[in-house]
């Protein structure tokens, strides 16, 4: 059996870190481990071969020796999805499609073209599913009657990957949330248990890279990598003696809850172990807001206080906000921007509030006749979607108050001030790694253009200068994430123009066809640049 996995091109959205990208001469952030891991699970005399379209088009050579196309993705690949099913269909294949988009929406996968569904996680119904792949049974939708132990999860095959293509690896280690958030569907899909791999899958999977010659991030996609605390810390343990018998090859980024500020010993475990990044879902700075909408965790506790802790004990926070909640006050943007400033978190990631397929959100807008969901396109899920029910406060107020968060937030001296301020606070470091370890052409080539545009070409060359020195000369460990910031955020530079273009096409109540034509001219524009 000859199978092509398909992992579509994202749109022109947020995800796409074109600009960072081009910079690094990189293709596509993360691999698709989901279907990393499906080519793990299916028999191992098939014949098996990915097509990333992120990284390049699929070959005609490809499509002429697939007998079997499986296709996933995210809500972002939504049309991407749809056409690759048709793509395959046109071609006479037999079609196989998964993953969180189809999760939600598998009637319009199967009016598409696709033969068989696969609704849910893998590991549990990877026989099933290759019986009916070689049976070609069509029509066929196939639900995970259980949540599976990951402890039968095998490597994902790494091997298939091109990785210079990629900025990092992609692996997992948990899934589930012990939290109910109102606007999350991960609960949905993954279920309130948290379920994890034994440390020795993990490390296996670390060495399986290693030995594949990666050295560089690895970002574990866990939705809250300490969602089991007890289980985290008994990873973590495995992995520090690991990292240091092989030079701390890897650095590694993840996503938490704000319960990691108060386990010291977490906070410890984490940086030794080479842990530097940390992706927080802030959501909102109202407590009323959180308690609506079932954030109890952050409603409980400072959250002032929760990321300076986290950046104290030698991470970086990347902290996840979220605007047009109802009984949300005007000047949201303000409070905001002066957490941002309070906290010096460089990256603010804040997305206009959208009500996703199954959430407790979805079927309470639905219930009280607010909900105005006309299908998935390239916008949802990003930045430039505007909210997809009837807010409770103007919308135009809403997304011209996000409109100037990204504006104000990214403005260079402002987001200059706060990455400085923020890697100093990081701390004593655990480990050090030096600024003169043997880099990548490409890693050289990103820096250089950085160091100029910020240092050349910006009215903010003189504050940059300052406290490249001042990193350089007083902080040499952290040079590596002030640089990485630095590079970062050209995305965010340029992206803030993308997202008022959009937005305030769509508030002027422009056609499709009009935001078509202006996300075509922003991805031009990054092109050009």
């Amino acid at each position: 059996m000859k199978i092509l996995l398909v992992n579509p091109k994202y749109p022109q959205t947020f995800w796409s870190f074109e600009r960072v990208l081009k910079m690094m001469n990189k293709k596509c952030i993360q691999p698709p481990l989901g279907l990393l891991t499906v080519a793990a699970l299916l028999p191992r005399d098939w014949e098996i071969e990915l097509a990333d379209a992120t990284v390049r088009p699929v070959t005609e050579a490809q499509w002429r020796s697939a007998e079997v196309v499986m296709v996933t993705g995210l809500t972002t690949q939504y049309s991407g999805i749809l056409d690759t099913i048709r793509e395959a269909k046109r071609r006479g294949k037999f079609v196989v499609a998964g993953g969180p988009m189809v999760f939600h929406v598998p009637n319009e996968t199967f009016k598409a073209g696709a033969d068989i569904i696969v609704k849910g996680e893998a590991e549990s119904i990877a026989s099933k599913l290759s019986e009916a792949i070689i049976n070609k049974t069509t029509g066929l939708l196939i639900e995970a009657e259980c949540r599976p132990d990951l402890e039968d999860s095998p490597v994902p095959r790494y091997d298939l990957l091109d990785l210079d293509s990629y900025v990092d690896m992609a692996i997992q280690f948990s899934r589930g949330c012990p939290f109910h958030c109102e606007f999350c569907d991960i609960t949905l899909m993954f279920g309130r248990k948290v379920r994890t791999k034994k440390p020795e899958q993990i490390i296996k999977e670390l060495q399986t890279l290693y030995d594949l010659g990666w050295r560089r991030l690895v970002f574990f996609v866990d939705d809250n990598f300490i969602g089991n605390p007890k289980k985290t810390k008994e990873l973590l343990r495995e992995l520090i003696p690991w990292m240091e018998e092989r030079g701390y090859p890897f650095e590694f980024n993840t996503q938490a809850s704000v319960n990691l500020a108060r386990d010291a010993e977490l906070l410890k475990l984490m940086p030794v172990a080479g842990f530097w990044k940390v992706f927080l879902g802030i959501e909102s700075l109202s407590k009323d807001i959180l308690r609506d909408a079932r954030k109890f965790q952050n409603a409980v506790v400072d959250l002032d206080n929760v990321c300076k802790t986290i950046n104290a004990a030698g991470i970086q926070i990347i902290a996840g906000c979220i605007l047009g909640f109802d009984n949300e006050s005007k000047g949201a943007d303000a409070h905001l921007i002066e957490f941002a400033r309070r906290t010096n978190i460089p990256e603010m990631f804040i997305t206009l509030l959208q009500a996703g397929p199954g959430t407790e959100l979805w079927h309470r807008l639905d219930n009280e006749n607010r909900l105005f969901f006309n299908g998935f396109d390239d916008n949802f899920g990003s930045q430039t979607a505007m909210m997809n029910f009837e807010t409770s406060r103007p919308k135009e107020e809403i997304a011209n108050e996000f409109i100037n968060l990204y504006t104000v937030l990214y403005e260079p001296e402002f987001y200059l001030d706060r990455v400085y301020n923020h890697v100093v606070g990081m701390g004593d470091l655990p480990y050090r790694k030096s600024i003169f370890s043997m880099p990548q052409i490409a890693e050289v080539r990103a820096v250089l253009i950085t160091v100029f545009r910020h240092g050349v070409t910006r009215k903010s060359r003189m504050k940059f200068w300052k406290m490249f020195s001042s990193i350089v000369f007083k902080y040499p460990d952290r040079f590596r994430h002030f640089i990485s910031a630095c590079i970062v955020a050209e995305h965010y530079y340029e992206y803030r123009e993308t997202i008022k273009t959009l937005l305030e096409a769509q508030l002027d109540g422009a056609p499709g066809e009009a935001v078509i034509q202006a996300q075509t001219n922003q991805a031009i524009t990054v092109s050009r640049s």
